[in-house]
Order: structure tokens, then C-alpha cells, then sequence
């Protein structure tokens, strides 16, 4: 039994010791499996935090943070890579139109905000939207920074509307992320 547990352990260590490091926005197509894409030259570090900006009547809430290593399939492959996720709350007139402050994206990516690539060495980050009930309001969102203290944002769905035969009539499908460009956030 202990030699199982050496040999696996060693495997394990070996798997790891392969395991090749690129930089954010290498393209992933013809790299290794299970290659790394490190936040090397902390890139994402700037856009980390609470972030607050209002439009029309509501109060927009943006908790970013920065997760290490996180497992994504790209091209049928397996790799790792370093990405923001973004967590929100919608407050109109005061009362919470739509929050994912308190959710957990592991087993229900609906409405999930996570990054995809960094632009313009950091200056930029493209993010992804799930989307919402039937993925109403999937699409792009672009933080583009100002200073250390605002960036811009950017929100492009590609869907605004719902299948109405594949999708239950019970559902909200209304989008509740401002639909703009140039909105400015504060970091608090």
C-alpha cells in the first residue's frame, strides 16, 4: 500500500512539474493541455475590490475578485488559468432588483460574470455573462481603466429576448445589468 501511495505521489508531482506557465492572453490553440495562464505581470490586481457607479434609477454594486489557477476547457482541452469574477447587486429606488452577492457559480453559472482576456496590457478586461434565466443577456462586458480609482464599463448582450418555445413562461427574463457604454465605476 505505501508503495501505491509513493508512486502516486510521485506521478502527481511529475503532472505537476510539466505543467507549462504562458502569459494571460496567450492563445490557447496549440498549447499543452493543462498549461497554466498566469496573471504574470498582475494584470488583474487593479479591477480587484467593491466597485459602485449609478445609472438611471439604480444603484449599481460590483464585488470583483481574482481567483488563483481556476480549471477551464478551451478547444476540447483541459488548462488552468487566473480570472475575475464578479459578483453585483442591483438596488432600483433603494430595493434589490437582482444580486449575486451571496452566490456560489459552481454548480449554476447563471449569471456569472468571469473574465475571458485582458487588453491593452491590462488596460482592458473582456469578461463573459451566462446571462439570466434561458441565457437572456448573455454577452460581453468591457472594464476599461481610467485611474486607480474608476474604470469604465461597457455591457453588450448578444441576446435580449427568450426562445418562447424553450424557454418556461415562470421565468424573469429581464436583464437587470446596465446596458451601456461608458458608465464610470468607483472604487470604494
Amino acid at each position: 500500500m505505501k508503495q501505491l501511495i509513493y508512486i502516486l505521489a510521485l506521478f502527481t508531482i511529475s503532472c505537476k512539474a510539466q505543467q507549462q506557465i504562458f502569459p494571460l492572453n496567450t492563445y490557447a490553440e496549440n498549447i499543452p493541455i493543462n498549461s497554466y495562464f498566469k496573471d504574470l505581470n498582475n494584470e488583474l490586481n487593479p479591477y480587484t475590490g467593491v466597485w459602485v457607479a449609478s445609472f438611471e434609477d439604480k444603484m449599481i454594486t460590483l464585488n470583483i475578485s481574482k481567483k488563483i489557477e481556476m480549471p477551464i476547457k478551451l478547444f476540447g482541452k483541459n488548462f488552468y488559468r487566473d480570472q475575475l469574477f464578479i459578483r453585483y447587486e442591483i438596488k432600483k429606488n433603494g430595493v434589490i432588483s437582482e444580486s449575486t452577492l451571496d452566490k456560489d457559480f459552481t454548480n449554476n453559472s447563471q449569471l456569472s460574470i468571469e473574465s475571458a482576456l485582458t487588453q491593452d496590457n491590462g488596460n482592458k478586461v473582456i469578461l463573459l455573462f451566462s446571462g439570466g434565466s434561458c441565457s437572456v443577456g448573455i454577452g460581453t462586458i468591457n472594464l476599461e481603466k481610467i485611474n486607480a480609482t474608476q474604470f469604465s464599463w461597457g455591457y453588450y448582450p448578444g441576446t435580449t429576448t427568450r426562445i418562447d418555445t424553450l424557454c418556461p413562461p415562470d421565468k424573469e427574463y429581464k436583464i437587470h445589468l446596465p446596458e451601456t457604454e461608458n458608465l464610470i465605476f468607483t472604487k470604494q
